[in-house]
């Protein structure tokens, strides 16, 4: 398995002036998963029941929610922990900060050390450009890297199930 990507040129103004480089960018081009479609994926993986999951996942989301309006940050073991971050005017003296004038900044999440360990050693995979750039924009070099790209996948897929053959 690979994360999917895209190249995309953007501005790079780091060194002081305006450069236009190639940058390999997340694919955008999908929704994400859902709660039934993930129910459905973990039902593959874990034998619990698809109906199960999605309402443990609906649960969940509740659960989180009350946990946080009480000030409850929520850490799920091996995934990582949600918090909220609250936000006021300033003011002179302190018991000026009335609870009408403090409120939720935001609610973010913190991927655990392990977690984000393992997903930081996922390999990337390039969607083929002349799946997202028009044709015009293809280069001669661009269509090479394509089909050399192909050509490795077809290799990686087919070469193990000619040896398990071979081998039979």
């Amino acid at each position: 398995m690979a994360v999917p990507y895209v190249v995309r040129k953007k501005a790079d103004l780091t060194s002081g002036e305006r450069k236009e480089l190639w940058y390999g960018v997340p694919k955008k081009l999908i929704d994400p998963i859902r709660n039934r479609e993930f129910a459905e994926y973990m039902e593959k993986r874990s034998g619990f029941h698809r109906g199960q999951i999605d309402g443990i996942l609906t649960e969940m989301v509740d659960a989180i929610r009350s946990l946080l309006s009480i000030g409850q940050p929520v850490t799920i073991e091996g995934l990582g922990t949600f918090h909220t971050s609250l936000t006021s005017p300033g003011f002179e003296r302190p018991e000026q900060v009335t609870p009408g004038k403090v409120s939720v900044s935001r609610v973010y999440f913190v991927a655990c050390p392990e977690f984000s360990r393992e997903v930081k050693k996922m390999k990337c995979m390039r969607i083929p450009f002349n799946l997202y750039m028009p044709e015009e924009m293809l280069t001669k070099e661009m269509k090479k890297a394509d089909r050399e790209q192909e050509r490795e996948e077809y290799d990686r897929m087919v070469a193990p199930e000619i040896e398990e053959e071979v081998q039979e």
